[in-house]
């Protein structure tokens, strides 16, 4: 049962007019900062010393504390010890982000988030994950959606409501407050490495749509979204988890296709914008010293004023948080050291500095009295810095105010029945269902009849989505009859050249159905057109499923039959858990196959591509729209 207790420090309870401890406010008192969030806010903030109010601006990860005595391994953080207990408190911690190997189940998330917001000794704390949907989700347990590309591919902007309402829903329950989504970067360039499905489209009006309407499902719930990454990280051919992309627009054509997405989101109601780890120059062409690398380079947009408080304050207006993306990412933390990163950062205009720094023990604690000092000093003797501080732990406490934020001792029957429940997976199998392209189907390959396919060939670069495969194929087996099937698999590197012809010729012309299940083919995919070549010239079967980006086919030649089902496993850069997008593959091995009695398909694809395909020459080989149907 929700408890409507704010926890306030006694200078912060004097400012808003209540006595000092733990107090437990009315309706009418939540109601009334509610109404007047900028006016308390301002309050509080006036009364709170240098180190309070650089504790609000940060937002801590801790995912691992301590060793396997034995295996000498990370120990993943499922509960809040003495230790992080402490930080949160001596340190007034603004924020902590979770991360899948600190979320298992809902009984312990809740105790977790529980716990964390009793170590917060004043304000409550922004909880935060990302729980994007598709590739990139953090429960554990919960209903994951089929992502933002398979949303835009259904053609239903009500879908994408749907999955921010469940998001909404399951991420309160569990006492997570801000999610880090949607992503409404302009995925035009097929190569990126990072975005991908995790955008909705290269269409500034499909992302338009679908991303408020997400946004209007997840606020149902109370949940603050974040857009992201501003000022782009659609068209980029670099992994900022690793270096520093260039995004190469004039500064016109960056306003009308990046920009975009991002002015009509704050028209309609974003609460908060997440910085990227980019490079503009056409908007800021400084050139900065790494203070780690020593390297001379353009000034990501992270440390921008003219990007983060130029654009996004003064030009387009934008009022809410603005929260860097996370500062131990390479193209930030192989660069520049802790201290500077913070520091620029928030002269730049963001009001919450993200994972500013690592801590996986009690010796790394004293890594924060660093930071602290270093701030803490830069605001005695800057003082148009302190005021920017000021600003910023206003803008954190007006959100926390305007949200009615309260420290929760959560329910947890309610998180238990809410997450991942079958109510939740129903509707995630729905929008799966009408997400699943049909790109290509030369000769009518497609739907093939269960009974008539025996013996079936599963071929990809990896085992586990071999496993997911064979797991649904016998799904439908099940559903279909029971007719006999035996599958075998192959797991291969398919844009290398390891497969021998003549061993693969053998097993292909004993099988009745191939299925190659591609993820993010690139260039000439040797082994991959290899299998094509040999399943085409033996006369069999052969379909390609295009596990992640739907641009697959523009690297394999004379593929007849293919469909897009826009994620089979998810992404996490620590391999913890990794999620397997169980209804996107469901739904994707069912599109390819009809039911014997019925001679229907078991989902007739209804999908269309929400972005081009382009081949090697830049030519269109598929249009945005292009589907496919069955007659």
């Amino acid at each position: 049962m929700n408890i409507n207790k704010i926890i306030l420090s006694t200078a912060v309870l004097s400012a808003v007019g209540c006595s000092s401890g733990i107090n437990k406010f009315s309706n009418q008192d939540l109601e009334q900062y509610q109404q007047q969030p900028e006016k308390y806010a301002e309050s509080i903030v006036g009364t709170m010393n240098n180190r309070e109010l650089i504790g609000q601006t940060l937002m801590m990860d801790f995912r691992s504390w301590g060793k396997d005595a034995y295996t000498d391994e990370d120990l993943p953080v499922t509960r809040v010890n003495e230790d992080i207990s402490g930080i949160i408190t001596d340190y007034h911690i603004g924020g902590v982000i979770l991360f899948r190997q600190n979320l298992i189940n809902s009984n312990q998330i809740v105790e977790f988030t529980d716990a964390l917001q009793a170590a917060s000794n004043n304000l409550p704390l922004l909880i935060a994950t990302d729980q994007e949907g598709g590739y990139v989700t953090r429960l554990q347990n919960g209903t994951e959606m089929p992502g933002n590309m398979a949303l835009a591919a259904s053609g239903d902007a009500n879908n994408a409501y749907t999955a921010g309402k469940i998001h909404g829903n399951e991420l309160a329950a569990l006492g997570i407050n801000y999610n880090f989504g949607p992503v409404v970067d302009v995925n035009v360039n097929q190569n990126n490495p990072i975005i991908g499905v995790r955008s909705y489209s290269s269409n500034i009006d499909v992302i338009n749509e679908m991303s408020t309407a997400y946004m209007d499902g997840i606020h149902k719930s109370g949940v603050i979204s974040a857009l992201k990454h501003f000022p782009g990280h659609g068209n980029v051919s670099v992994d900022s988890h690793y270096d520093l992309p260039e995004v190469s627009y004039s500064r016109e054509e960056w306003e009308a296709i990046d920009l975009a997405p991002f002015k009509y989101a704050i028209e309609h109601g974003t609460d908060s914008i997440m910085s990227a780890h980019v490079t503009l120059p056409s908007v800021d062409d400084t050139m900065i010293k790494a203070t780690l690398s020593d390297k001379e380079m353009l000034i990501p947009a992270t440390f921008s004023k003219p990007i983060l408080t130029g654009i996004l304050r003064d030009q387009i207006g934008f009022d809410g948080l603005i929260v860097t993306d996370a500062l131990d990412m390479g193209a930030i933390a192989d660069n520049f050291d802790r201290n500077y990163a913070v520091h620029a950062s928030l002269v730049a205009g963001a009001d919450i500095a993200l994972m500013p720094l690592q801590i996986t023990n009690q010796e790394e604690i004293k890594q924060l009295d660093s930071l602290f000092a270093s701030l803490e000093d830069k605001m005695k003797t800057d003082p148009e810095f302190h005021e920017r501080m000021k600003e910023a732990a206003t803008r954190v406490i007006k959100k926390k105010l305007e949200m009615g934020l309260v420290y929760q001792d959560s329910d947890k029957q309610l998180a238990i029945d809410t997450v991942g429940s079958e109510a939740h997976k129903l509707e995630e199998k729905q929008v799966a269902d009408a997400s699943i392209t049909l790109i290509e189907n030369e000769n009518d390959v497609l739907p093939i009849d269960p009974s008539a396919v025996s013996n079936i060939l599963v071929i990809s670069d990896e085992g586990s989505r071999n496993a997911l495969v064979s797991k649904y194929l016998n799904v439908v087996k099940q559903e279909t009859g029971n007719h006999p099937m035996f599958i075998s698999e192959i797991k291969t590197p398919l844009l290398e050249d390891n497969l021998n012809a003549d061993e693969l010729r053998k097993t292909i012309s004993k099988s009745d159905l191939i299925i190659m299940s591609t993820y993010n083919l690139t260039g000439h995919a040797i082994d991959a057109q290899k299998v094509v070549d040999i399943a085409n010239a033996e006369g069999k079967k052969l379909v390609m499923v295009s596990t992640r980006n739907p641009y697959d086919i523009a690297h394999v030649d004379n593929v007849k039959a293919n469909i897009a089902i826009y994620g089979i496993t998810g992404f996490d850069v620590t391999n913890n858990d990794r999620n397997s997008l169980e209804a996107n593959i469901s739904s994707g091995i069912r599109t390819l196959f009809l039911d014997p009695k019925t001679e229907l398909p078991l989902n007739a694809p209804t999908g269309s591509l929400p972005v081009e395909i382009k081949g090697d020459n830049g030519d269109v080989l598929y249009p945005f729209g292009h589907s496919v149907s069955y007659k």
